[in-house]
């Protein structure tokens, strides 16, 4: 594409500062002193396309970085406004002193980016940067040498059609010494010895990868058995929990054994102290026989007074059954038989009269009625009182117990010799009587000396008998003994329970205890096992560790060993890629002869040749370039070593703007900085008229720190246009 540029705009790079430059198509003059600032602006073009180059070199001549930053700021920053192929363009570039840069491209009309992701100079120019500079950015045109091999040795990196063609003996000889230093024929050089080492590291690798799966085999039984192991530590933790909680619940179950026998012993003790608060003493084998038999005495003596009382009451019984059966009720046995006789005789009176009056009431009747009636209620009267004279020894024998008046008689027949047996009674009951009391004293003797016996060892209880008084003596006696043996017992055995227990201890062991779900023997049978079976499997894991780092010992760091093998396939693949380069360059070198003879030399030297005869006035023609780019002339076509230094200088530079011309056929910009400096007022005359031939196709940058350029353009009638740098 044509590329013009229209205007330059440098905020900060090198000496430059807040300056602008503008330009046209042709010829573009910019003539100032020397430390203006010129190499500046021609290099600030290069670097606005294609950015610095050398950054990382520390010489200040090869870093551009660092040549161009200014020394009052850290900042190189500026635009370019160019077209290409009628588009518009505004290029900013911009470069920190930490060396970030940061490049855009504007289309000034569309406004969007353009060239994003590529470098601009590249994209708009089709070269590189060291191209660029080679064949478009001239300086001076001197020459170190004036041999044609030192000017093809110069040629070789801009002439890009011929680039692999130039110095064709070197190029080969350079060419296959690379290519053997690859690999040689004797199967020597880098690639054989690459291989080798490769291969050496395939076999290595290969043994580490088996020890390596050795060793991931034993790391995958460690993981595995770790597993196993955590699991085993886990239900360790469990059961020793468990265990633990279990001699938590035993201290518990101690600790509720000590409180329960300390209980059961203060129990003791108080049952103890209640029997036996009940006793004033207690009653040992003697006293218990002395009681005993005082009681026996007593109950003897009582039985004995019981039996005479008994017996007493018999005889009271008989007597007051012999006074009932022969009771008169204090009448005499006269007087009862003068009571039956005077009512027997009174009722045969009565009788008799009322037989009399019977009999003369019947007499009576017929004569006096009433006469007969009131002797008949006399008589009436009379046999009514005889019946009831008659009655009244009945009633007496009845009211006297007897069932009629004939058992009343034979009782008062018999009745001498009862009383005689009733006196007989009742000596009888005397007797006794004083024997009954003589017992009963014997008794209350007794029963005085138990009762004082009795409340020396116990309050006397009214409502219990002395053998009962004393059998609880002798009980409680018994009951105090055993309680206060079992008190001893109980206390020996809290004592002994208590015995090198730790209560403090035990209350805190038994806090968090709950009651264990299994018995101690499934517990200790589980922890014994998973105990057991950890160890192994320590064990195990201690040996596979030993194993594993014996192993890993001998295992090379794959990773590595891959790294370098696939280093050193890249090494071979990029050698074996270098070598097959090198033997297409030196068969295309060994074929481009031809090819440059027929081909680019002729184009090189047909443009070269009318720059040459430009710049030499026609002086000189049939300017030639053979296929190493040697430059030669005249009909005898002679070397130009043959030709001055500024004649060369106008040869060098014709060949630079032929290859301008076919490398860029559309047009660029060409910038010349004080390119002219070994040319006489003569050749630069001639020379700008090759330049001017050249500007009819790409812009030309002419930077000169004299006037002559300008006064030969003016003499020349060559248009140009003339520039400064200008601050804004």
């Amino acid at each position: 594409m044509k590329v013009t540029i229209e205007k330059i705009q440098i905020d900060s790079f090198g000496k430059l500062k807040n300056v602008i430059i503008s330009a046209n198509e042709g010829i573009n003059l910019l003539s100032a002193p020397n430390e203006t600032g010129k190499s500046t602006l021609a290099y600030f073009i290069k670097y606005a396309f294609y950015g610095f180059v050398g950054g990382r070199k520390h010489d200040l001549a090869d870093n551009d970085r660092k040549l161009f930053t200014p020394w009052d700021g850290e900042i190189c920053e500026g635009r370019i406004a160019f077209t290409a192929d009628n588009s518009k363009y505004i290029l900013h570039r911009r470069t920190s002193a930490s060396g970030k840069e940061t490049c855009e491209v504007i289309d000034r009309i569309t406004g969007k980016p353009e060239f994003v992701g590529v470098t601009v100079g590249e994209a708009v120019f089709g070269v590189t940067e060291e191209i660029f500079t080679r064949t478009l950015f001239f300086r001076q045109l001197t020459l170190p040498q004036s041999t044609d091999e030192v000017l093809g040795d110069r040629l070789r990196d801009i002439a890009i059609s011929a680039d692999e063609l130039v110095n064709t003996k070197r190029a080969l000889k350079k060419l296959t010494d690379a290519k053997n230093e690859l690999k040689g024929k004797a199967g020597n050089g880098l690639i054989p010895k690459a291989v080798s080492e490769r291969d050496a590291l395939e076999e290595e690798i290969t043994r580490s990868e088996s020890i390596k799966g050795e060793c991931n085999r034993l790391q995958a039984e460690l993981v595995k058995r770790s597993a196993i192991m955590r699991t085993d530590e886990e239900n360790l933790k469990r059961l020793t929990a468990e265990r633990q909680n279990m001699e938590n619940y035993e201290a518990l179950l101690k600790l509720q054994n000590l409180n329960r026998l300390k209980q059961a012993e203060q129990q003791a003790k108080e049952e103890y102290e209640t029997l036996s608060a009940g006793l004033k003493k207690q009653a040992d084998t003697a006293d218990f026989g002395s009681l005993t038999a005082k009681n026996a005495q007593l109950i003897a003596e009582t039985s004995n007074a019981q039996a005479q009382k008994e017996q007493l009451d018999s005889l009271k019984k008989e007597q007051e059954e012999y006074n009932c059966a022969y009771n008169t009720q204090g009448l005499s046995a006269a007087e009862i038989t003068n009571i039956i006789a005077s009512s027997k005789l009174k009722s045969k009176i009565c009788i008799s009269l009322f037989a009399v009056a019977v009999a003369a009431a019947l007499g009576l009747m017929f004569i006096s009625l009433p006469a007969a009636i009131g002797i008949a209620a006399v008589g009436a009267a009379s046999g009514i009182m005889g019946i009831v004279f008659m009655q009244k020894p009945k009633k007496l024998a009845k009211k006297l117990g007897f069932n009629s008046v004939n058992e009343l008689n034979s009782h008062l027949a018999q009745l001498p010799q009862k009383e005689q047996q009733a006196k007989l009674l009742q000596d009888k009951i005397t007797a006794l009587t004083q024997k009954y009391q003589a017992s009963l004293s014997a008794c209350k003797v007794l029963k005085q000396e138990l009762e004082a016996e009795i409340a020396s060892y116990t309050d006397n209880d009214e409502s219990a008998d002395f053998s009962q008084q004393i059998q609880k003596i002798l009980t409680l006696s018994a009951a105090c003994g055993e309680k206060l043996a079992l008190w001893q017992v109980k206390k020996q055995e809290y004592d002994n329970a208590l015995d090198g227990a730790d209560i403090q201890a035990l209350a805190e062991m038994a806090k968090s205890a709950t009651k264990p779900e299994r018995a101690r023997s499934a517990i200790d049978m589980e922890l014994n096992f998973y105990t057991k079976h950890l160890a192994q499997l320590t064990e195990l894991n201690r040996k596979d560790e030993l194993d594993l780092a014996a192993w890993d010992a001998k295992c090379g760091d794959i990773s590595v060993l891959v790294g370098k093998r696939d280093a050193l396939n890249n090494s071979i693949a990029d050698y074996s890629l270098k070598h097959k380069a090198y033997e297409k360059a030196i068969e295309l070198i060994n074929d481009s002869g031809s090819y440059m003879k027929s081909m680019i030399a002729p184009r090189i030297s047909a443009r070269a040749d009318r720059y040459f005869a430009a710049a030499t006035d026609g002086k000189y023609n049939n300017f030639a370039v053979d296929t190493h780019v040697a430059m030669s002339f005249g009909e005898a076509q002679r070397s130009c070593e043959y030709l001055s230094a500024g004649t060369r200088d106008s040869a060098y530079l014709s060949l630079r703007l032929a290859l301008a011309d076919l490398l860029f056929s559309d047009g660029a910009p060409i910038v010349l900085d004080d390119a002219f400096s070994r040319l006489d007022n003569n050749r630069l005359a001639m020379m700008l008229n090759a330049v001017n031939t050249a500007a009819a196709n790409h812009q030309v940058f002419i930077f000169s720190h004299g006037d002559r350029e300008e006064a030969l353009l003016k003499q020349q009638n060559i248009n140009y246009t003339t520039t400064e740098i200008k601050e804004f």
